[in-house]
């Protein structure tokens, strides 16, 4: 476990309500499951929205084994045909976002060497100018590919649900209301998120 991890567990077991969370599932490890490269976490973001987990992973394996050796390419991602794309289970809104995607990158439109130096408002705002990425994807690839530690989607509806949990509260808090209430697991709410999701796929 690294030392950001160490710090965030200290931090976050003096919650009671995180505190059991924690010790049922142990240290973290949402980092190790990170593609290579920040592109392939990118177009993995694109490939699973509104999929689960397993279904995502077989359609990216499939434009992985499309795109063949070098993948992720740009320029061969944009080569690929309407039907190529499809046949690996993408949908049509998908495609245009991973040609918007690749062709960003091919460009220079989008520097991912750079997203590094940038604060995570600087990132999502540059992420979200792409087709098709969200704040949900920009905030995704900030927790699972920059890991940066204190991201906190509050829109996200497993974070939602699994706070009305935690919280013991009488609904579903909406998004904006969800905003706050990551306040006291500052500066560590991308740990914090991670355990709730945790929480949620344990139930």
């Amino acid at each position: 476990m690294d030392d950001a991890s160490k710090k965030a567990l200290a931090k976050l077991k003096k919650d009671p309500r995180l505190k059991p969370i924690i010790l049922k599932v142990g240290p973290p490890t949402f980092h190790e499951y990170t593609r290579e490269n920040l592109l392939s976490n990118l177009l993995g973001a694109i490939v699973s929205q509104q999929l689960s987990g397993k279904v995502a992973e077989v359609i990216y394996g499939r434009l992985e084994k499309l795109g063949g050796k070098g993948f992720p390419n740009p320029k061969t991602l944009l080569k690929h045909s309407d039907e190529e794309l499809r046949a690996v289970g993408l949908s049509r809104a998908k495609m245009a976002s991973i040609r918007d995607l690749a062709g960003a990158v091919h460009t220079g439109r989008l520097d991912l060497d750079a997203l590094d130096r940038m604060s995570d408002a600087e990132v999502e705002a540059v992420l979200v100018g792409i087709k098709g990425i969200g704040p949900w994807t920009a905030h995704m690839a900030l927790i699972f590919t920059l890991r940066r530690p204190d991201v906190w989607p509050a829109a996200d509806l497993g974070v939602r649900k699994a706070l009305q949990v935690v919280l013991d509260l009488p609904a579903l808090p909406t998004a904006r209301e969800a905003e706050a209430m990551g306040d006291p697991w500052k500066p560590y709410r991308s740990y914090a998120c991670w355990y709730l999701w945790q929480l949620l796929d344990g139930k």
